[in-house]
C-alpha cells in the first residue's frame, strides 16, 4: 500500500480532474496497477481473517467478554475496507491497457 500511495501522484489527471491514464507513463500505469491489485488481494484476506475470528469469538460476544463497541468498530472498519478495496479494483482496472482488438 505504501507504494501504491507513494506513485499515486505520478497519475496525470484530465482538465476535469479525473485520472487520465492516456497521459500517464506506461510503466507507472503498470506499477500504480500491480501495488493496487495487491492491496486489494491483502486487504481481502485480512477481512477474511477478521470475519473468521468473529465468527469465533461469537461466545465472547455473548458473554460480553467482547464489547459491543469493539464489535460496531471492527464493523466499521471492515465496511471502510470493503469500500477501499473496491477502489483499488477499479484504479487496477484504470491502470490495466485494454488489448488490441485485430480487424
Amino acid at each position: 500500500m505504501q507504494e501504491l500511495l507513494e506513485l499515486l501522484p505520478r497519475l496525470k489527471l484530465d482538465a476535469n480532474g479525473d485520472p487520465d491514464p492516456r497521459a500517464t507513463d506506461a510503466a507507472v500505469l503498470k506499477r500504480l496497477a500491480a501495488h493496487a491489485q495487491a492491496s486489494a488481494a491483502a486487504m481481502n484476506l485480512g477481512m477474511s481473517a477478521v470475519g473468521s475470528l468473529m465468527a469465533y469469538a461469537a461466545p465472547e460476544c455473548e458473554d460480553k467478554s467482547i464489547s459491543a463497541d469493539a464489535i460496531e468498530a471492527l464493523g466499521w472498519l471492515l465496511a471502510e475496507l470493503g469500500a477501499t478495496t473496491a477502489l483499488l479494483i477499479r484504479l487496477t482496472k484504470l491502470c490495466t491497457p485494454m488489448p488490441e482488438v485485430a480487424r
